[in-house]
């Protein structure tokens, strides 16, 4: 026999003393009678009192009770087996075990913490399937989805850092795994809980979120630890010491990464637990945010049941009671004989014992009501009254003390929260406020939660707005982006709002408003930038600039083209136009620096130093290289044209043609430093790229992505080094001629306050003369071997053109190696700079025979030979080389596309 509710068997107890009291009852009644009348008399009177009748009712009332009691305990026994189908949904905890978990900001550490919320969140699965992938610098399953629990805890107690093989921490590949983990086609929601403190290592986590919603997962997203501070890192030597994590001498302090976690949230239109450093139950916030999930059958069994028979010990109990109430406790219409000769007639009915025994019952049940909690609901009613009346006539701080009153009588009430939270918003004390609708939204009432989201965006737009300060259209780009990132925060409450009540008409129109203002707001900006860059870039940044957007945009439809036909493909090749007619409004900015640049300035008062007035050859340059940008604005035009109807074959070439007249201007106004640290920069990329083909076992463990063949691309680079290299030798030997001509006149370092002594400008001359030299050497030979290289691209022949591509960019550091250096406090701080070029200002040099000396610097024979250029140069090619890959992944990234939400 089974119970099931056996507590009920522990007011057995009672049966005995209610037995006892009976007794106790009767026996006083017989008492109470013998002193009014003698015993005989007794008798006469009452012959039933020392009858069957009493003892036979006290029995069947106590039988009764028992059996009752019996019954409400829930007896099951007989055995008979069920086919049960268990349905649920399918759970992945993603559980981050990387070395930043083991942070002390949140007791005992992060990871620990993790695996107790984990632990929670098992009490509310009933029928789910839930499995458990670890990860740090790799994604490892330690449990498949499965129903048994037991296991399921078992591998979670052995989860430690070491439960993954590398260190670090990539998201994405573990939500890429829990993706390959789940059934594509399912009859049941999937969802996927992430617990992480945020740090991620480039394993593009947005775009493997977006997989995740194609496939309408859904995440919860919970992010632990301190976001503003943050902690150091705990470590054990070998002896056991506590000592803390340090990279290059410093120790490391982890900070929770927020914006991450909620992009995740937004993407999958699931739910972010900022939990940070605060106690949450996640199983709670499992149920409240993801109850309406979809439960499909996962599998079928066979299982042993037993019958349940309260019935019967409810029908006998209640059987008896009847019983026990249509028995008379007299015999009815007995008439007894009097004294006096009348008959009279006794009537049945309760007598004052068993009243007596009813009565105390009733009181013992009135002793055990709840009154303590009764007269807290009352106090807490009172004072939450209170708080509105305060509230409406705008004593908020008086009704922040009444609700707060409210919430010592009757802790943890989400409807008390939220009345606190509201008087705490007028208040403008924020985070109490935020951190008390935080909690009001875990309520079961949906009204609640509803309101309770509602404020928390508007809360969020008003940090927002504070944040861009009075004027929106100024603000700085940090300020817009921690505004943009309170927007959507609050955006994300709003659609948490509407997702409660669709008929919440405040959450909708705000919704709009924050899409409208977002959009207005983001071209305000991009056009503020545009003409910033325009007035802050010299002619050479502002044309590197132009060309470095059109080599994205050329890429990123590179790799759309090879993609199906899709909604993404659509919405990508509309931002590529988008951006492709944006650019080509730079072109007439670019030809207005033309002119600014290559003419010569008014004529000043007095001798002029330099000729003045405009020579035919510059008039000629500026025509010629106007012209040159105005065909390649109509390419790009023409680029956006063919995109805009689908054609991206012609549209490539469009953007190839607009890049080679880009680079025909580039070539002639680059100085010689500019010209050689582009080239050397680019020659690098290829070589890498080749290397990475030809010889891929050099870059195993070196943690790269795996490289993506692209030989066309890697063709038209190489060719594009030949023709910079074809032009290295002329730039070099009219440098080495103004450098040669510089003694015959004044020396304008002279006058140079930064300038060294004799002997150091003579010695930097010398070195600038010996790198022009050499230049002019080796150039024709770097454009022969970089020729030959391009053909055996384009032959797709690797392994003879990697040779030929290392000793191009051997030679060409060579001849940066040999430019001279400059001093050390002029080193620090042109490394400060974030886009430095080889030159402070350019100035054109109308008596030159070309036009590509019209862009020089004044004192261009002392500024040139500057030692800052070796050091500049190499840096500079180290940065393109970064910059090149980082624009690589994320362009591969931009084309994969997402879920366009309906609310945008």
């Amino acid at each position: 026999m089974q119970w099931e509710n056996p507590h009920w068997l522990f007011a057995l107890w009672l049966v005995p003393a209610l037995g006892a009291l009976l007794v106790m009852a009767h026996r006083r009644r017989i008492a109470t009678a013998h002193r009014f009348v003698d015993t005989k008399m007794v008798e006469r009177l009452m012959p039933d009192l020392r009858g069957w009748r009493p003892w036979t009712k006290g029995g069947l009332w106590l039988a009764g009770v028992t059996l009752l009691l019996v019954g409400m305990a829930g007896p099951r026994f007989g055995v008979y087996f069920e086919k049960v189908a268990t349905r649920g949904v399918d759970l992945f905890v993603l559980l981050d075990v990387s070395r930043s978990m083991q942070a002390e900001d949140v007791a005992p550490n992060r990871l620990e913490r993790a695996k107790s919320d984990v632990r929670d969140l098992l009490t509310k699965l009933a029928g789910d399937r839930v499995g458990l992938i670890v990860f740090a610098g790799a994604a490892v399953v330690k449990v498949p989805l499965t129903t048994d629990q037991g296991f399921f805890l078992t591998a979670l107690v052995d989860v430690d850092t070491a439960s993954a093989p590398r260190g670090g921490s990539l998201i994405g590949d573990a939500i890429r795994k829990a993706i390959e983990s789940m059934d594509e086609q399912s009859d049941r929601d999937q969802v996927i809980v992430l617990i992480t403190d945020g740090e991620d290592h480039d394993s593009f986590p947005a775009e493997a979120a977006r997989q995740a919603a194609d496939r309408h997962i859904k995440f919860i997203t919970v992010g632990l630890g301190d976001s503003n501070e943050g902690m150091r890192i705990p470590v054990r030597d070998e002896t056991g010491r506590l000592n803390y994590l340090k990279h290059d001498g410093q120790e490391v302090w982890s900070r929770m990464d927020e914006r991450l976690l909620k992009d995740i949230a937004l993407t999958t239109d699931g739910a972010y637990i900022p939990a940070k450093t605060r106690a949450y139950d996640l199983g709670q916030i499992y149920e409240d945010h993801l109850a309406g999930l979809k439960r499909g059958e996962i599998e079928t069994e066979k299982r042993k049941r037993y019958a349940e028979q309260f019935q019967l010990f409810a029908f006998l109990g209640l059987g008896l009671l009847i019983i026990e109430m249509l028995l008379p406790r007299y015999q009815r219409k007995r008439w007894l004989p009097a004294t006096d000769g009348v008959l009279r007639q006794e009537s049945s009915g309760p007598s004052g014992a068993t009243g007596g025994v009813l009565k105390a019952g009733c009181l013992l049940l009135a002793m055990l009501l709840p009154s303590s909690a009764v007269a807290s609901t009352r106090t807490a009613a009172r004072h939450v009254l209170d708080g509105i009346r305060h509230f409406q006539s705008g004593q908020y701080g008086a009704a922040e003390k009444s609700f707060a009153e409210a919430d010592v009588a009757l802790p943890e009430n989400p409807k008390i929260a939220f009345d606190q939270g509201c008087a705490l918003a007028a208040l403008n004390d924020v985070e109490k406020a935020r951190e008390l609708f935080q909690t009001a939204s875990l309520s079961r009432d949906e009204r609640v939660v509803a309101s309770a989201h509602y404020n928390l965006g508007c809360l969020a737009a008003s940090r927002g707005k504070a944040a861009f300060g009075e004027n929106p259209e100024n603000a700085a780009a940090e300020a817009r982006q921690e505004g943009l990132s309170q927007l959507v925060e609050a955006i994300n409450h709003y659609r948490d709002c509407l997702r409660v009540d669709e008929s919440h008409v405040n959450a909708r129109r705000n919704l709009e408003v924050l899409r409208m203002w977002i959009k207005r707001m983001e071209d305000v900006w991009s056009q503020r930038d545009r003409e910033k860059q325009r007035e802050d870039l010299d002619l050479l940044q502002f044309l590197e600039m132009i060309q470095s957007q059109q080599e994205g945009l050329r890429h990123t439809a590179r790799m759309v083209q090879r993609e199906d036909d899709s909604p993404r493909r659509r919405q990508a090749v509309t931002q590529i136009e988008s951006g492709q007619r944006s650019l080509a409004e730079e072109i007439q900015p670019l030809q207005e620096k033309i002119r600014n640049t290559l003419q010569p300035p008014a004529a000043q008062q007095g001798p002029p130093t330099s000729p003045a007035g405009q020579t035919p050859d510059t008039e000629k340059a500026i025509e010629v290289l106007t012209g040159v940008a105005d065909r390649a604005g109509k390419a790009m035009s023409k680029a956006a044209d063919q995109l805009s109807i689908g054609a991206i074959e012609e549209a490539l070439n469009g953007q190839e043609e607009a890049l080679g007249l880009l680079n025909d201007i580039f070539m002639t106004i680059a100085p010689f430093s500019n010209l050689l640290s582009k080239s050397t920069g680019v020659q690098e990329g290829l070589v890498d790229q080749s290397n990475a083909i030809v010889r891929p076992e050099d870059d195993q463990g070196s943690g790269r992505e795996e490289p993506v063949a692209d030989v066309s691309e890697m063709t038209r680079q190489q060719t594009v080094v030949s023709r910079w290299s074809k032009v290295l030798p002329f730039k070099a030997e009219q440098e080495l001629q103004q450098l040669q001509a510089g003694p015959g006149g004044a020396n304008p370092a002279t006058n140079d306050p930064n300038s060294g002594s004799a002997p150091q400008q003579q010695q930097q001359q010398e070195g600038l003369k010996t790198a022009l030299e050499k230049a002019v050497q080796t150039g024709p030979a770097i454009e022969q071997l970089a020729v030959q290289a391009a053909a055996d691209l384009e032959k797709e022949d690797m392994e003879s053109a990697l040779p030929k591509q290392e000793e191009v960019l051997k030679l060409l550091k060579e001849i940066a190696e040999t430019l001279p250096k400059q001093e050390q406090n002029q080193q620090d701080q042109q490394k400060k700079q974030d886009q430095g070029e080889d030159q402070q200002q350019e100035n054109k040099q109308p008596d030159q025979q070309q036009s590509n000396q019209d862009s020089q610097q004044p004192g261009h024979s002392e500024q040139d030979v500057s030692e800052q250029q070796a050091e500049d140069l190499m840096r500079k090619v180290r940065e393109r080389e970064r910059d090149y890959r980082q624009r690589k992944k994320q362009l591969r990234g931009f084309t994969r596309g997402g879920k366009v939400d309906k609310d945008w």
